[in-house]
């Protein structure tokens, strides 16, 4: 992620802002805390868009599994790719097909998000991003097929499952098309904060900016995938793992236990409200500054 190799090449002088980026990104992608659920999730409408026209965006998006709440890995690469995903954006009618991959391979433009840095993660993640853009506009409706060749076993935080072997189909929308990403709170803090030179503030800030500005989010998909979940047991150790289902508890996110069997509906209307999630990053950056002495030992 480019963002994490901006800090990790920070001079010695700069080892503070460092660290707490590499906190956020821990938080954000390396399960510390949740980032995104899957279930019907859709960013804030003030920080979205105001264009109805059409934009070229990058995409950004996620399988609509059912259980896990935030990340998956597969353990096969190969097996996984093997398959086929094809997301459709139909506008007035008409429908522009894109294959992300099919045959063993990516198609041009398309790769997996990166893996958790967990010992026991998968091979492939369950995330895809497009380094090409597509035009999306606010009323593209969306269509999601993934065609599963073998089961596929596969990993998430807390939950060990296998995804059966057949096609699935999913529909649904934008959660979030992102032209321009509004970074002022957090300039100020940092300003505020001293640590670091307007040069490196400016330069984070851009970080940042790059991983929402001109990007497409597709996570509000209405018809969900079930796993059969095998263990509930995932690539967390055990501590972590209980610390993380109290706070689904405390965040009324209990982690679902589906075991083989038909799918079962989601009710929660909880879920709805978890838009917040997706802007963590900034949010978690600006609780580490306000609290970073609670944080001097990490």
């Amino acid at each position: 992620m480019e963002s994490l190799e901006l800090m990790k090449s920070a001079t010695a002088s700069n080892i503070w802002i460092y660290k707490m980026f590499r906190l956020v990104f821990a938080v954000t992608f390396l399960l510390a805390e949740p980032v995104l659920s899957l279930q019907m999730t859709e960013m804030p409408q003030n920080g979205q868009t105001k264009v109805k026209e059409p934009r070229e965006r990058t995409i950004s998006l996620k399988l609509p599994l059912l259980q896990p709440r935030f990340h998956w890995t597969f353990m096969n690469r190969k097996d996984f790719l093997s398959g086929k995903l094809l997301l459709r954006i139909i506008r007035d009618g008409q429908s522009n097909e894109i294959v992300i991959f099919e045959k063993g391979r990516f198609s041009d433009g398309w790769e997996a998000m990166p893996l958790p840095s967990m010992p026991d993660k998968g091979e492939i993640y369950f995330g895809f991003i497009s380094t090409r853009t597509y035009l999306t506009a606010p009323g593209d409706k969306l269509e999601l097929e993934l065609t599963v060749i073998k089961d596929l076993p596969g990993i998430g935080a807390i939950q060990t499952g296998t995804l059966p072997a057949e096609k699935y189909e999913s529909r649904g929308t934008y959660s979030g098309l992102i032209d321009e990403y509004d970074t002022t709170l957090l300039a100020k803090e940092l300003a505020k904060e001293g640590r670091i030179s307007p040069i490196e503030q400016e330069a984070l800030l851009n970080k940042i900016r790059e991983m929402y500005e001109h990007k497409a989010f597709l996570e509000l998909w209405k018809d969900q995938w079930p796993l059969i979940i095998t263990s509930e047991k995932g690539w967390l150790p055990e501590e972590k793992a209980s610390e993380f289902k109290r706070m689904l508890e405390k965040s009324n996110l209990e982690p679902r236990n589906y075991s083989a069997g038909p799918p079962v509906k989601d009710k929660n209307l909880f879920q709805k409200y978890l838009w917040f999630w997706m802007i963590i990053p900034p949010i978690a950056l600006f609780i580490i500054i306000i609290l970073r002495r609670a944080f001097a030992k990490i």
